[in-house]
């Protein structure tokens, strides 16, 4: 009982890697580059079926989550709690970031949705940048990879700069950036940002770049910043950090939101969505605390939706309710 309640306040970031070497990943690469796409990514499959009944931690997890966004929507979603999906749909989308930074992607089985794209995609053409705030739900990393996509889009390149942890999953990363050296190009690690990053980042911005940071991980670093709120029906903690980086940059702030809208793969489809957050950042110091509040729930009311409409595309295996010391 000691060692299940230990589990359940561990950090996000204090849980162990379940890839222990790289030389699983490598084999993918390989049968990657030999094999039709689809072939490799039916591996996930068996794998799934493996992890889920060898990893009683994972299980238990996605079932929490699946179980708090049931009551949150009276038993609407999802229709079946299923931490296999949960899981397979998670391997998939591993597998499927590889081929992304290998690339093996096709740019047309991705559907844009008409919600704030042409907003951010005149912007972009006028080369003026914008903050991009994500979460672990579908494949945001898929999108980071399809730099070429951009040059389709916008009509010129547009750097593209990623706020996030590698130490959570390091053979993986180590991989990827063997696969594609562009992976850890414009990378920085949430330990290093200050007063030179932020000026940093808004050079990036005000030469047309794209930076694109998480918003429902609290910070491995600094675990007693973060802003509480109602999730599902539930407090959880949230990154202060995150949204205090908006003010800093003075950017305009979108959410955006890629997942996997055919679960297969033989033809899978992708839809993006991209929404323009509606918080004014011109706000004075005293005022600033109460903003980076508003903009933090209008995040959880994007990534609450989404929960709903792909229920088992929601990638915390962790309790993501704790508040860890």
């Amino acid at each position: 009982m000691k060692n299940k309640n230990k589990e359940n306040k561990l950090h996000w970031a204090d849980e162990k890697e379940v890839i222990h070497t790289n030389i699983p990943l490598k084999i993918l690469v390989f049968l990657f580059k030999l094999l039709p796409a689809f072939f490799v990514l039916s591996l996930a499959y068996p794998v799934s079926f493996f992890y889920y009944l060898f990893s009683k931690r994972a299980r238990e997890e996605a079932k929490l989550y699946q179980k708090n966004l049931q009551d949150y929507t009276d038993g609407q979603f999802p229709h079946k709690i299923s931490p296999y999906r949960q899981i397979l749909s998670f391997s998939i989308c591993l597998l499927e970031k590889m081929q992304g930074w290998l690339g093996k992607f096709d740019f047309g089985r991705i559907e844009y949705q008409q919600d704030d794209i042409d907003i951010l995609l005149n912007q972009l053409k006028e080369n003026k940048g914008a903050l991009l705030i994500s979460s672990h739900q579908g494949n945001l990393e898929l999108m980071r990879s399809l730099s070429e996509n951009n040059r389709q889009l916008v009509g010129h390149d547009v750097p593209v700069v990623a706020i996030m942890e590698t130490n959570a999953t390091k053979q993986f990363n180590q991989t990827l950036s063997q696969i594609n050296s562009n992976f850890n190009m414009n990378l920085i690690d949430p330990s290093q940002i200050g007063p030179d990053t932020i000026c940093t980042l808004m050079d990036f911005i005000e030469q047309g770049a794209l930076v694109i940071i998480s918003g429902d991980r609290t910070s491995a670093r600094s675990r007693d910043k973060y802003l509480s709120k109602n999730f599902l029906g539930k407090p959880a903690p949230f990154p202060y950090g995150t949204f205090l980086i908006p003010f800093l940059l003075k950017a305009p702030v979108y959410y955006m939101f890629g997942f996997r809208s055919k679960n297969s793969v033989f033809n899978p489809k992708y839809k993006i969505y991209i929404e323009k957050s509606k918080i004014n950042l011109e706000c004075s110091r005293n005022e600033r605390d109460s903003r980076i509040s508003e903009i933090c729930s209008e995040f959880i009311g994007k990534i609450e939706k989404f929960c709903k409409i792909y229920p088992y595309q929601w990638y915390n295996f962790f309790n993501f309710w704790n508040f860890s010391e």
